[in-house]
Formats: C-alpha cells, sequence, structure tokens
C-alpha cells in the first residue's frame, strides 16, 4: 500500500491491482476476441451481473466514474431536464464541468446531513412542473455510500424513491464504493438496487481493486438495448471491452466484492478505534464504511505527510479525510497511530 515510502490513506485510486483481477487480466490477454463487447468475457459477465441485480437489466462498462455518471444519467435526460443532488455530490463537486458538458442539464444542489440528502429540502426544490422558463425536474441523484462514508439505508433509499415516483422522476446511485455499503447494510447487491427501486447505477470497480472500469446498470428500462448508441457517443464504449469485463467477472463471482469490503471497512473501524485513543482527535463523522473522518490540532498535518498521504477535505475545520484500501494492512495503522500520536504529544 505505501508508495515512495508513505502509507497510503488518500485514496482507493492509489492502491495498485488486487492480485485475483491481476490474474484474470493476464489471463484474457490470450489469444484474440472479438471488440466493442461481443466477446465471451462480456456476455458471460453480463449474465453474472444479471444473477446479482436482477433479469430486467441492461449493463454497459465504461472507463471511469465521471465517464460512466454522464453516460447514466444522460441516456435518461432531455437538455431541458434538471437534476438534484446533494452539494457535496461528486457528481457536481469532483467532475469539473462534465456534467454540465456532456448532459446539458441543471444541476440543483439540495442540503445534506452526513452527506445524506435532507428529504424535505429536496421535496422544496422540486417544482413548477409544465413550466417551459424553468428545467424539468428528472433525476434525483444520490451517493451510496456518500461522499462522507455514511450509508443510506434501505428505508432512507425507499423514501427517496418514493420521492421520484411521486413526480415522475429517476433515481440514481453514484456508487464508486457500493460494495462497501452492502457490506455495511448486511444486503445483497439486489436488495439496495433493484429492490429498493433504482433505477441507473453507476458501479464503481477501480475502487474494489481493479485496473480501470466502471459499469453502468439501467433497471427496468423501458427501451432495452438503447443504451449503447449513448455508451458510443460518450465516448466509453471500449474496443477492448474483455479486459473491463473480465474484471467485474472476477470480483463478483467468487465473492471477492464482498471479501475487499469487508477488509477496507473492517480496518476503518480498527482506524477509528486506535485514533479514538489520542484525546487531541475527534471525528466529524460517523464511520460506517472504509472512509475515516477526523479533526486534528493545528500544524500537525505538513508534518504527517513525511510517512503518509491524506487529504485535507475542510481547511476551515481543520478535517481531514482517510481512507482505507483493498490492500490496508493493520500493521500500517498501528505504524500510522504510533507517529501521529507522537506527533500531537510533540505538538502539544
Amino acid at each position: 500500500m505505501t508508495y515512495h515510502g508513505k502509507i497510503n490513506f488518500s485514496s482507493e485510486n492509489y492502491a495498485g491491482v488486487h492480485q485475483q483481477i491481476m490474474d484474470a487480466l493476464a489471463k484474457a490477454n490470450f489469444g484474440s476476441a472479438p471488440s466493442y463487447g461481443n466477446d465471451t468475457y462480456t456476455k458471460e459477465t453480463v449474465a453474472l451481473f444479471k444473477q446479482h441485480f436482477g433479469e430486467d437489466i441492461d449493463v454497459y462498462f465504461a472507463f471511469n466514474g465521471t465517464g460512466a455518471n454522464n453516460f447514466g444519467i444522460g441516456s435518461v435526460t432531455e437538455k431541458f431536464s434538471s437534476i438534484f443532488c446533494t452539494e457535496v455530490a461528486h457528481l457536481l463537486v469532483d467532475e469539473s464541468t462534465a456534467p454540465e458538458t456532456f448532459i446539458g442539464c441543471r444541476m440543483y444542489p439540495v442540503d445534506h446531513v452526513d452527506g445524506k440528502i435532507v428529504l424535505a429540502d429536496l421535496k422544496s426544490k422540486i417544482k413548477r412542473f409544465g413550466d417551459v422558463h424553468h428545467p424539468q425536474p428528472k433525476v434525483i441523484s444520490l451517493t451510496q455510500p456518500t461522499e462522507y462514508g455514511t450509508v443510506y439505508t434501505l428505508d432512507e433509499l425507499k423514501a427517496i424513491k418514493q420521492v421520484c415516483t411521486d413526480n415522475g422522476m429517476l433515481l440514481h446511485v453514484d456508487g464508486a464504493r457500493f460494495f462497501n455499503a452492502a457490506v455495511f447494510l448486511n444486503a445483497t447487491l439486489k436488495q439496495i438496487s433493484a429492490d429498493a427501486g433504482v433505477d441507473i447505477l453507476t458501479l464503481g470497480g477501480t475502487k474494489s481493486g481493479l485496473m480501470f472500469g466502471e459499469a453502468v446498470i439501467f433497471f427496468n428500462t423501458d427501451k432495452p438495448g438503447s443504451h449503447k448508441y449513448n455508451l458510443k457517443r460518450s465516448m466509453q464504449l471500449a474496443s477492448k471491452n474483455r479486459f473491463i469485463a473480465v474484471q467485474f467477472d472476477t470480483l463478483l463471482r467468487g465473492g471477492l466484492w464482498k471479501e475487499v469490503a469487508e477488509h477496507s471497512n473492517k480496518l476503518a473501524i480498527l482506524l477509528k478505534n486506535s485514533l479514538a485513543n489520542i484525546p487531541a482527535i475527534t471525528f466529524t463523522q460517523p464511520v460506517e464504511t472504509n472512509a475515516v473522518f477526523v479533526t486534528l490540532p493545528a500544524n500537525v498535518y505538513d508534518k504527517t505527510q513525511e510517512f503518509s498521504s491524506f487529504y485535507e477535505w475542510n481547511e476551515e475545520k481543520n478535517e481531514y479525510r482517510l481512507m482505507i484500501s483493498f490492500n490496508t494492512t493493520e500493521e500500517e495503522i498501528k505504524t500510522f497511530v504510533d507517529k501521529l500520536r507522537l506527533l500531537i504529544e510533540q505538538a502539544t
């Protein structure tokens, strides 16, 4: 997990490729196969997706999360549509102007608590249906787990879905770390997607040990098979698609997705419990998946970067985010906590 001698808590994107995924890529590299998803690997992986998420789905593969989100939402909206998400949503904050450029819709930020949509504020902002002067509400997009690592319960998902149903809207889930949410809820992948009323799911792979690749799932689509045209238009159609598909096949077939998520969730709790013994540290968010948010004393962060890597989240609050990856070890956590404790003692 280390790079240049540092312990990585910055992001799962810093981590390497899970060895089982690397082995699968190497195996798929022998011989030739039809291009653009017409290969056996892709067809078998799509069938596997249906076992986990339900039969009534369309599955497509994309290169990255931003492209997947834009392809998924852009396939079900018009240029006069509007999208509602929290004010901290990755879609709004960290995807540059891609949504505006490629989706072309108005985006409305909604209040949140611990990263989760405040239902009352959401309802108050969905209005002016039929008004030609106003963007027409079409999609509610939530992140599961949220940007703060918190998880929408099944009841919370269904409540937001009810808002969609009442207003003729669709529910999109940005699931960059979707597997971690499923493990926290002790739910199947179908229970927190199809059964909860999700219409479009962007399913992350990179943060679960893949080299690259995300999946986009459309549930109960009224135009089965039609989204492939938008996939090409979105510049997300991979010519050698088998190399994305085979990675998801490996993740789903033997339960590797669950193993990876259980490991990272468990070690996040270990990190929290270890840091809790340092009085100067406070936690700003519940630790439910593989993210730990803390405040640190002033002038400590820069010194921690000598032996570790993690992001400053909110400068005004001295809030920092520490992410656990599939290859984080207990030894690394112990080393980090011991060095951090010493720094804080020296600073105070």
